[in-house]
């Protein structure tokens, strides 16, 4: 194979990760990271032009599952009948092609993490696509600082779930669209999986200490209880492992634990704390949303503090205490699994959502002045958690197949002692931690991840 043929390959893979963190982006109406998305599909034909040898890949019964996953969407698909939601932004064709799409390029992911493995080291691997991760950050970065150093904003030009825009800023702290994603916690979840990376490298060079610092504060910056509470909990959770394992206490592991700590008292510093809104700025938001005085619970009130690591650990505090509920429109998706009969094989990708839709509308609906107000009316609503999703697309027999894969991989992880493995678990542990709370589809960096866990089994059987 010509050397211009692995680089055109791994410029497909950086190029997509990069797309998917342009998230506040469109063109011609298209969000870039479905433009990132299909790109991967180009490996397809190019397996065909340069006849790439295949031989060597190892997917296991990950192939079969992506497989059956699609097949259930397709067949369900045919015969489903309920109409899109009023907002809805494509046609039901679009909405089920872009999900099996999605899946699809997850798989190809992975495929393509093994495949330039036999022309690239893996820590090169690991290098590139840390890169990419710093390059975002800088950009999300330069994106807050520019709400009060008056430098020229990027301007976004993706509209929301509902077909209106969604403007930079909110009222008070909250930054909506903070970043070079539309909401702060997809970028948070879109972040984290960089952070072990980094420290990874770090061990053979400390520059890594260095640039770890940008993805850390994008993070911190977000003010996302998941994405923080993710990849602490997962650095705690290897961080004992391998000291059962070694009886050893490896500070390396400490680190990230102690950068982001430390990076949440400095960003106190250089927090902003965003005016009130004009109330002619308000609509269609509710007046909490201009009023900086107006919060619907403590949790709320927390959410706003000035102070950024008292926003993150407090709210983590009062959801301890509260329960689960605690996390966005969770109850509502507890109410609809129990309200629904056991699912053996689901209702597909995307189809489960536009019937999750209409049911969150009623959940939700409310009397006010007479009228029943709907939370989300008309739109698509998300699970906003990948567990649900697969189960109500692919049914419990999806769900547990994908979880015994889950299951194998961790297993090896934790199984075997090079040090590589503990960083890949904490990357994959803190994906899957955030994945029950935020975003509901297989990632393209969940898929780098898989790649390289398969990649680091298959060379040691």
């Amino acid at each position: 194979m010509k050397i211009k043929e692995q680089n055109i390959v791994l410029s497909i893979l950086l190029s997509s990760i990069f797309l998917e963190g342009l998230d506040a982006f469109s063109i011609f109406a298209v969000p870039f990271p479905w433009f990132g998305v299909s790109i991967l599909l180009l490996i397809i034909p190019a397996y065909y032009v340069f006849n790439f040898d295949l031989s060597s890949l190892n997917f296991g019964s990950l192939k079969y599952w992506i497989l059956y996953v699609v097949t259930v969407t397709i067949i369900k698909a045919f015969s489903f009948d309920l109409e899109m939601p009023q907002y809805a932004t494509s046609t039901y064709s679009q909405f089920i092609s872009l999900r099996v799409t999605k899946i699809i390029s997850f798989f190809i992911v992975v495929w393509i993490i093994q495949f330039l493995a036999s022309y690239f080291t893996k820590d090169q691997l690991i290098e590139y696509i840390a890169y990419i991760g710093v390059i975002i950050s800088v950009l999300s970065l330069y994106s807050y600082f520019s709400f009060f150093l008056d430098f020229p904003d990027f301007n976004r030009t993706r509209a929301g779930s509902g077909g209106w825009s969604q403007p930079i800023q909110r009222a008070c702290s909250v930054l909506r669209n903070y970043g070079t994603f539309r909401e702060p916690s997809f970028l948070a979840v879109w972040t984290v999986p960089f952070i072990p990376l980094n420290f990874y490298l770090a061990r053979k060079n400390n520059k890594w200490y260095f640039l770890s610092i940008l993805p850390i504060l994008s993070l911190i910056l977000t003010r996302s209880l998941t994405g923080v509470i993710s990849v602490l909990v997962a650095c705690l959770v290897v961080l004992f492992v391998y000291l059962l394992k070694t009886k050893k206490l490896e500070l390396n592991f400490v680190y990230p634990i102690i950068m982001i700590l430390f990076v949440s008292l400095i960003a106190n510093n250089i927090s902003f704390k965003f005016p009130p809104l004009d109330p002619s700025m308000c609509p269609p938001n509710s007046a909490d949303k201009c009023d900086c005085s107006i919060y619907d619970d403590s949790l709320d009130e927390a959410k706003n503090s000035e102070n950024i690591a008292e926003s993150i650990f407090s709210r983590a505090t009062l959801i301890a205490g509260g329960g689960l509920d605690g996390f966005g429109n969770f109850s509502y998706l507890t109410n609809h699994i129990l309200n629904e009969n056991i699912k053996l094989f689901g209702d597909g990708l995307g189809s489960s959502n536009i019937i999750y839709s209409y049911n969150f509308e009623k959940q939700t609906a409310q009397v006010k002045s007479g009228e029943i107000v709907f939370r989300n009316p008309g739109q698509i609503v998300s699970f906003n958690n990948l567990y649900a999703n697969i189960y109500f697309s692919s049914g419990l027999i999806g769900l547990i197949w994908f979880l015994f894969i889950l299951f194998k991989y961790m297993y090896y992880l934790f199984k075997n002692t090079e040090i590589i493995n503990y960083y890949l678990a904490i990357q994959l542990f803190s994906i899957l931690l955030m994945f029950f709370f935020q975003a509901e589809e297989l990632s393209t960096l969940l898929g780098v991840s898989v790649g390289l866990i398969i990649l680091e089994s298959h060379k040691n059987e």
